[in-house]
Formats: structure tokens, C-alpha cells, sequence
């Protein structure tokens, strides 16, 4: 229960109190069973808190800001203009080399892990490096830029997804990666875990007052949230890691999928292995800012940080992304 007492907010929990002034408070975020007063929310409103609401499984399902601009409308604003201009252009080149790089250093501990193997390794990394190289050059414009730069990131992620395939069980080798429907067992487990990440990463850009639609690499598509298609690239290593562990480990079984002949996908016995094994990764406690964090938290860190350079407005502001010596 969340009440206003004394100009100050007053959170209860069975015989659990706190006081806490609203200079101390971002937003408030209420999940299922929670209550909250007028007289609090009013509070909230009059001092640009974001009241964030969330269902069941924890998934934003409604946001309530105050009508006059606040830190909300206003990230929203930087967002609109850092589309056109050269902040843009930095974040998508972070986002994308942190992308890359994480494939890079997976691969080489995958390799370390397996000696008699390295000859596989070493054309799809050679490639990868020449990708990530080609993405520090001077590039100028985000229009202009974007075919470019989306180029070198697929030839990175198809030498890094063939490496991929040749180190699985031989039954469950793939030949490249297929969406939208799955062609084999390991897109679909792959696919159902970016799911799984899309909405960690939706839930963690509304949190923070960031707009899901608003994206800067993405074009900006009705209905489509390009933020998250955005933010989520240097995260995608998370489901990938979970993918890969979960074959090469054995642990995933024929009987965990519906293979039609255009199609593959994870049945009710599959889909509740995947959840656990991605479910344990992202809990699992790494390095991170210098701090032991678990994995799941990283990309609310991420997305708080992103709205800070936002708001920040330096044209020239790189964001330090998720450390690839500590994922």
C-alpha cells in the first residue's frame, strides 16, 4: 500500500513501513495486488514521478506522468532529435559494436573450450574482426550509414551463426538463421528466447522513460517498437549463450519440438526448459561497472543510462555498453 503522509510518501507492507520524501523518488513502480491512493499519486504527479503499472508477469501495461513536460516528454524529445542527428549515429555504432564484439568474444571461449576444434574457429572469427574493424570508420550520416552498417553486422552474424552450427550435436546443425517461422530446433529455441529478451528490454525502455517506438538504426514503423529492436542487440548474447549451452550441453531433446515440413517450433514440454535454462542465465551474477550484477539487471542499468546521455544532449556522448570481458 502506497499513501501520502506529511508530504511524503509512506510504503507499507504487512508490518513493514517507510517514509520517503519525493525528492528521493524516481518512479514508482506497482505490480499486481498493489494499492495505491489518490491523495499518493497526486504526490507523484506534482513532483514528475512516473507511476509505472505492471501486470502479472511484470510487463508494463500502462504509465501515468504529470500533464505539464517533465523528464518523460522531454527524454521522449531528445529521442526525436538525437534520430536525425550525430547521437544518433554514436549509439547505433555502440550498440552494434558491442553486438559484434560479444559474438567475437563468445566464439573464442567457445574455441578455448575445444582445442581439437580451432580450425573451425578461425575463418568465421577473422571475418567477425574485419566487421567490427570496418565499423570504426568515420561514418557520417545515420541515412546514408544504416545500409552499411547493417550490412557488416549480418556478415558478422552469419560467420558467427555457421561457427555456431558446426560445433552442435550433428543432428541438430542448422544452416543459417530462419525467424519467422523457426526451420529447424535451434532457431526455435533461439527465436522464443529473444522473445523472452524483447519484452525484458520493452519493459526496461518504459521504466525508464524511454519511448519503445522511437528507435535510431530501426526505421520507425507503425506499431513497431524500434527502440527495442535497437536496445537489444548488445543483450541478444544472453539468449544466444542459453541456445547454445542448452545443445551443445545436451539437454535438449526431439520431443521438445513440432517439426512441420516448413517449420519447427518448441511444444509445451520444450518451452518450460527454455525458460528455466534462459531464466538461470540471467540470474547468474557477473561483472559489471565494477560491481557483481546479476545479468537480468544489466538492461535496466543500460536503458536508465541510455535516458541519461539523452537528456545529457552531448552530440559527441559515447554510452559505455555491457563490458564483453564480464558478461
Amino acid at each position: 500500500m502506497i499513501k501520502q503522509k506529511d508530504e511524503c510518501f509512506l510504503f507499507k507492507n504487512q508490518d513493514k513501513k517507510l517514509d520517503l520524501s519525493p525528492m528521493k523518488v524516481e518512479s514508482i513502480i506497482i505490480s499486481n495486488k498493489a494499492m495505491i491512493s489518490t491523495q499518493a499519486i497526486s504526490l507523484a504527479l506534482e513532483n514528475n514521478i512516473d507511476l509505472v503499472f505492471l501486470d502479472r508477469y511484470g510487463f508494463p501495461i500502462g504509465r501515468v506522468w504529470f500533464s505539464k513536460m517533465g523528464s518523460t516528454a522531454l527524454i521522449r524529445r531528445k529521442q526525436l532529435d538525437a534520430a536525425n542527428c550525430e547521437l544518433g549515429l554514436n549509439l547505433v555504432l555502440d550498440l552494434i559494436r558491442q553486438k559484434v564484439n560479444n559474438q567475437l568474444a563468445f566464439l573464442k571461449k567457445l574455441k578455448y573450450a575445444r582445442p581439437d576444434k580451432k580450425e573451425l574457429f578461425q575463418a568465421p572469427l577473422n571475418t567477425i574482426e574485419g566487421s567490427l574493424e570496418a565499423l570504426d570508420r568515420n561514418f557520417k550520416d545515420l541515412d546514408e550509414s544504416r545500409l552499411i552498417i547493417m550490412g557488416l553486422e549480418g556478415t558478422a552474424g552469419r560467420a558467427y551463426f555457421s561457427c555456431i552450427s558446426k560445433i552442435m550435436p550433428e543432428k541438430f546443425r542448422f544452416k543459417g538463421r530462419s525467424k519467422r517461422p523457426a526451420k529447424n530446433q535451434f532457431n526455435a529455441v533461439l527465436n522464443y528466447c529473444y522473445g523472452v529478451l524483447y519484452s525484458r528490454v520493452e519493459k526496461a525502455c518504459i521504466i525508464a522513460g524511454l519511448d519503445p517506438f522511437v528507435g535510431f538504426m530501426h526505421t520507425d514503423n507503425y506499431n513497431k517498437k524500434s527502440l527495442v529492436f535497437d536496445l537489444i542487440e548488445p543483450f541478444r548474447i544472453f539468449a544466444e549463450q542459453t541456445a547454445v549451452y542448452l545443445f551443445t550441453g545436451k539437454k535438449a531433446k526431439n520431443e521438445y519440438f513440432d517439426i512441420k515440413e516448413h517449420s519447427c517450433s518448441l511444444n509445451d514440454k520444450g518451452k518450460p526448459v527454455v525458460i528455466e535454462s534462459l531464466n538461470r542465465h540471467l540470474e547468474e551474477k557477473v561483472r559489471y561497472k565494477r560491481r557483481n550484477v546479476k545479468r537480468k539487471y544489466i538492461i535496466s542499468h543500460e536503458a536508465h543510462k541510455l535516458a541519461n546521455i539523452l537528456l545529457e544532449d552531448e552530440a559527441m556522448a559515447h554510452p559505455e555498453w555491457l563490458d564483453i570481458k564480464e558478461f
